[in-house]
């Protein structure tokens, strides 16, 4: 459990952040995979777990990778807003998140395909596309390419903060000149 007042905007705040910074440096924080949802081309949620790349405290950005030709990308292509969500069982705190979310352009990607390691690589250019209907769970191959490298910078708009203790505390924080948060009823 985190020493942060919970009790004030600011702490719970820097208690989200602090647990967002975690799931960057530890393979087990709850953070580490975030769950991130987009809109399909019918209107309808879609929603999947993700691994938490990049997390910029200063900025307020997520960085997630993915195939260049996964649905995802082709929905935030569409409409570049999405939902976040992380729970942290640890910390008895839950994290939604409103973003923007863009696809770095492919010079910046270039960098980050070089620390991707080999066996990680194959998740970048399979084929048939991800998500394409196959009649066997092995009828694809991995085709790694970096062409098929995607970088999503996710530029966090709007935080919901809610911890569960003796008493539950939920807060709103909205980025307008830094972030400006308001308690909610939990």
């Amino acid at each position: 459990m985190s020493e942060h007042d919970h009790t004030t905007l600011a702490g719970l705040l820097e208690l989200a952040r602090d647990r967002l910074e975690a799931g960057l440096h530890d393979k087990d924080a709850a953070a580490r995979l975030p769950v991130l949802a987009t809109r399909d081309a019918q209107g309808w949620p879609s929603a999947r777990t993700m691994v938490l790349r990049g997390f910029d405290p200063r900025e307020w950005t997520l960085d997630i990778h993915s195939d260049a030709d996964a649905a995802k990308v082709l929905q935030l292509t569409d409409g570049p807003r999405a939902a976040i969500h992380v729970w942290d069982a640890e910390a008895s705190l839950q994290i939604r998140m409103r973003a923007h979310v863009v696809r770095l352009p492919h010079e910046e990607e270039k960098v980050f395909w070089e620390d991707v390691p080999e066996p990680s690589r194959a998740q970048y250019g399979a084929v048939p596309p991800p998500g394409t209907p196959i009649a066997a769970a092995d009828a694809w191959r991995p085709n790694p390419r970096p062409a098929r490298f995607a970088v999503l910078r996710a530029r966090i708009l709007r935080i919901e903060a809610l911890h569960i203790g003796e008493i539950h505390r939920r807060a709103r924080y909205e980025r307008e000149e830094g972030w400006q948060g308001s308690w909610l009823v939990p």
